[in-house]
């Protein structure tokens, strides 16, 4: 069933009313008059966070035309006006898929940009064009009934966020006439934490009005699960195994996320932005449902800097295959740790960052960054918190010296096994000569069975280039500059940032069985 703003402000009513009650049981020296006085102070805090709130949210719709509407827009095209005497932006029909998002501002910006989730906008134009060749649309409405189409400037589907960049100037809008949420500041979320969501259910907000949902906090570091067929359903990202939640980053509300919930803010009472909404699953035959939201910690917030700077999110990695122990195989150990299991180390890659410091088949990781590991959940959470080329302390168990030890470790990037969801339109370096270039884990499709970490791998090359000339291709592993090694993206752009003239590249093999050696020349 579906409520207006009104049936939400008296839902927040009796909430509160009972809040009150439960209140005076506790408290019971409390007067009467005392009681009334609590129960208006935090109906009125509430009411306030989401006055606050409200302007920043948006509903968005992704829109396919039909053939009928297609045919409408024609008919406009030449003149004979709207066969409806409505626009047809504002004729009554329900856009194929729907959701919601928040605006954000850049550091030290004026700027408003809407983060969102991804499978909210999948499919959707690309900045700069504001559609695709399709006709399909994102339309964006704010709380004033006001709206404007959307791009994305940025998108990861790993932990399913996108940003996107709104058509301002078409729509005659100033990005200043709406307040951005402050995602930088919030405390970390808390079990037991009331919380408040504004979403954009059932795709009633196509006027821009946020319906208000509220909860709490039931728990933190969820890993989503799946029942027997036909007991739950869920978003289909929550049981995608390349997705960030099958590592426990999600938090559990006991919520009511309806349909078009998504990419909606979570606040607390203070009015900061502690999450954001992305599924919800539901046992079969009951209405209400357990909602999962993204927390706002460290690792979004690196996620949501990389989105806005139009850049492709990326992990780090170790190059070890673990798995789980616990219970007497881990007290066995001796460590003299607090926790009751870790993550132990089946394999390494040969040539990995891992292996660069020798962790060996049987040490066990117990800690990232003085971090618990305490599962393979936690090890990749908490490696994938920091980007590749950054250096980490990992604390581990080592298996044949059996005591604890450290190591700095210089990372890896994680391989993307799917690019095809990935969207950036700013990359970090500009091609060189046509030759885009990244870490040699960075597409899993070109990694051969025997990987040499002390390579970049060229991922793309522009037809009618330099490069392209040379015969360079997608899969090239390149291991020097003019004699000058490179294992990094940054040492290979440093490496021919200066050089003029024709450049000598050396080559490993790659997945296509080119031999060890080969040097190309590429020309300017």
């Amino acid at each position: 069933m579906m409520r207006g703003r009104s049936g939400d402000i008296r839902g927040w009513q009796e909430l509160v009313r009972l809040v009150v009650v439960l209140i005076v049981c506790v408290a019971s020296s409390l007067s009467t008059v005392a009681a009334q006085d609590v129960a208006a102070q935090l109906e009125d805090t509430l009411i306030k966070v989401v006055e606050r709130a409200e302007p920043a949210v948006v509903s968005i719709a992704r829109f396919k035309p039909t053939m009928a509407e297609r045919l409408e827009a024609k008919h406009r095209a030449f003149g004979f006006g709207n066969r409806d005497d409505r626009p047809l932006a504002e004729l009554d029909v329900l856009p194929n898929e729907f959701g919601a998002g928040f605006l954000i501002s850049p550091a030290n910006s004026s700027d408003r940009l809407i983060l969102t989730n991804f499978h909210v906008v999948r499919g959707g134009p690309i900045y700069p064009e504001f559609r695709t060749e399709d006709d399909t649309e994102l339309r964006i409405h704010f709380s004033d009934r006001r709206g404007t189409l959307g791009a994305i400037i940025a998108a990861d589907p790993r932990s399913d966020l996108a940003v996107l960049r709104l058509a301002w100037d078409q729509s005659g809008i100033k990005p200043t006439d709406f307040p951005s949420l402050n995602w930088e500041a919030a405390s970390a979320p808390r079990k037991g934490q009331f919380v408040v969501l504004l979403g954009n259910p059932h795709a009633i907000a196509r006027d821009g009005s946020a319906s208000i949902s509220w909860g709490l906090v039931s728990n933190l570091t969820r890993q989503p699960i799946t029942l027997n067929r036909g007991q739950l359903t869920a978003h289909e990202e929550l049981t995608n195994n390349s997705m960030l939640y099958r590592l426990g980053v999600v938090m559990q509300l006991d919520a009511r996320l309806n349909l078009g919930t998504s990419g909606g803010p979570v606040l607390n009472l203070k009015g900061e932005l502690i999450g954001i909404s992305t599924s919800l699953a539901a046992l079969e035959g009951y209405e209400q449902s357990v909602g999962f939201a993204i927390p706002i910690d460290p690792l979004t917030r690196r996620i949501i800097r990389t989105l806005l700077a139009g850049q492709e999110v990326e992990y780090g990695m170790l190059g070890v295959a673990p798995e789980e122990i616990d219970g007497e195989n881990f007290l066995n150990l001796n460590t003299g740790l607090p926790q009751r299991s870790a993550a132990s180390i089946k394999s390494v890659t040969p040539g990995s960052p891992a292996d660069s410091v020798q962790i060996a088949p049987g040490d066990v990781i117990v800690k990232v960054e003085d971090q618990p590991v305490r599962s393979v959940g936690d090890l990749m959470r908490l490696v994938g918190l920091h980007p590749p080329g950054s250096e980490i302390n990992v604390t581990l168990w080592r298996g044949g010296i059996r005591r604890l030890d450290t190591a700095k470790v210089k990372l890896g990037k994680w391989p993307v096994r799917d690019e095809e969801g990935i969207i950036e339109t700013k990359p970090r370096f500009a091609p060189w000569r046509g030759i885009s270039i990244d870490y040699p884990t960075a597409r899993d499709r070109h990694r051969p069975e025997s990987l040499d970490f002390r390579t970049v791998l060229v991922t793309k090359v522009a037809e009618g280039t330099p490069g392209h000339a040379a015969r360079l291709e997608p899969g090239n592993f390149i291991t020097h500059v003019n004699n000058t090694p490179v294992q990094t993206p940054a040492e290979f752009y440093a490496a021919v940032k200066s050089v003029t003239g024709s450049v000598v590249l050396k080559l490993a093999d790659d997945n296509r069985g080119v031999r060890s050696g080969r040097v190309v020349v590429v020309r300017e």
